[in-house]
């Protein structure tokens, strides 16, 4: 996508940017030295803060259309790029089987396929959380499964063995649900630099609570979606205290659709961390 995207901030850099490799530079997995992994996450918003609202015919949260677009996904895709690790979770991967989630567990771009070669970017590693082992085996699952760890909690030996003979590669957590302290000794034990976080808020803020999160993307539709049920980027269950954010850069973009023209900010955040 041959296009161009404004820059807002700062304002000492060039205004019009390339869409095409925009989240490609820096190369995250070079950031930080002493191989310590970086950990980015990225979520799509309304300005009245919906990431997912109550869909009527999967009866549960999804992203509403309404805040989609094609931009986003371009950069998610960049992201995506990046990694040399996908974290997930059992609400994903029920969604992919049943066909309400696409498949994003690999780079299909070839230009992006063409990058990471060019940059030494290794097969990606797929780590799903998963306290319960509530999903299927299926073909969608089968096509990953080199590639897959999967971090449990569960007692249930039966479900435990039937994953383990299928030739998975599981790791028995402590406690009631995976804790990211569990989920960066796994990281780390690995060797993987680069991790893209591609599940919900909840690990997202257990990162952020325990000051292991060190970029946010975060894109703002200029949109007000309302309604009663929905999700939020911090459920406030793990994170008790302040998390400063330091903006380092910020983009809009305007997309017309049937003569309506929308507004995205995207936005660049380093995480602030005091001592843990």
């Amino acid at each position: 996508m041959n296009q161009n995207i404004k820059r807002v901030y700062p304002h000492n850099k060039a205004a019009k940017c390339k869409l095409e490799n925009l989240y490609l530079n820096p190369l995250l997995s070079r950031i930080y030295k002493d191989n310590k992994p970086i950990y980015y996450a990225n979520f799509l918003s309304s300005l009245d803060g919906r990431i997912a609202i109550y869909n009527k015919k999967h009866r549960l949260l999804l992203t509403p259309d309404a805040i989609k677009n094609t931009v986003d996904f371009v950069l998610f895709s960049q992201l995506h790029a990046q990694a040399d690790c996908l974290v997930t979770n059992t609400h994903y991967i029920k969604g992919l089987n049943k066909g309400y989630y696409g498949d994003i567990l690999s780079v299909k771009n070839q230009k992006l396929v063409q990058w990471r070669k060019d940059n030494n970017i290794r097969s990606h590693k797929i780590i799903i959380l998963s306290n319960s082992l509530d999903f299927p085996i299926n073909k969608k699952l089968e096509t990953y499964k080199d590639k897959i760890i999967i971090l449990t909690t569960t007692e249930d030996l039966k479900k435990i063995n039937k994953f383990k003979e299928k030739g998975y590669d599981i790791v028995k957590c402590r406690g009631k649900n995976v804790s990211a302290k569990s989920l960066n000794k796994c990281i780390i034990q690995n060797k993987l630099k680069s991790v893209y976080f591609i599940a919900g808020p909840t690990i997202v803020e257990q990162m952020m609570a325990e000051k292991l999160l060190d970029r946010f993307y975060y894109s703002t539709s200029m949109s007000l979606v309302g309604t009663q049920k929905y999700d939020t980027i911090i459920r406030g269950n793990f994170l008790k205290e302040t998390v400063g954010l330091d903006l380092t850069e910020m983009f809009i973009h305007t997309d017309v659709k049937k003569n309506i023209s929308t507004q995205t900010l995207f936005q660049v955040f380093n995480i602030k961390k005091g001592k843990k």
